[in-house]
């Protein structure tokens, strides 16, 4: 029972850490085309590796709709895209970390879901907002910002999932 009420207590500390950091910045102004750095993927990706997969999706799923709640943006267009994105890309690392985890460390996974996300949000964004295809010319510029900030989250969660193992050992 001890084991357990940790485990729980230390997955509602990190889906606070999340969703401080998602509507920290979501205060942040917009950069260019829609661009966040999505630094609150960094403790999902730290709990898929400390946690598992369950754990890390339900974990993303509670910082999406709690930060959207936190912001005003629960319903909105963004909140769709933002769900639709860490969904996706949450699948994308769990499948990625399960079979190919020998090929990809946590940033080569962080890589491949900011790809994901960042994807799926504008196949998203062309069906229900745009609806131009123009909007795919950018695809290149989405995939080089995924490519940079998936590098820098990776390697912040690598450090993150490090000092969490040395921190607590016993807990994991």
């Amino acid at each position: 029972m001890t084991e357990r009420i940790g485990k729980l207590t230390r997955l509602a500390l990190l889906l606070a850490l999340a969703v401080v950091i998602h509507t920290a910045e979501s205060l942040l102004p917009v950069t260019v085309v829609w661009f966040r750095f999505g630094f609150a993927n960094i403790v999902g990706l730290a709990t898929l590796y400390l946690f598992g997969f369950k754990d890390a999706f339900l974990l993303t799923l509670g910082r999406i709709l709690l930060g959207s709640l936190v912001t005003g943006l629960f319903g909105s267009p963004a909140f769709l895209l933002s769900l639709a994105g860490g969904v996706a890309s949450m699948l994308a690392m769990g499948l990625v970390h399960r079979y190919c985890s020998r090929i990809f460390s946590e940033i080569g996974i962080s890589i491949i879901g900011a790809v994901v996300h960042n994807l799926t949000q504008l196949a998203l964004a062309y069906l229900i907002i745009i609806r131009n295809e123009a909007i795919f010319l950018i695809i290149p510029l989405m995939i080089l910002a995924a490519a940079a900030t998936g590098f820098i989250n990776g390697l912040a969660a690598r450090f993150f999932v490090a000092h969490f193992r040395r921190v607590s050992p016993a807990a994991l």
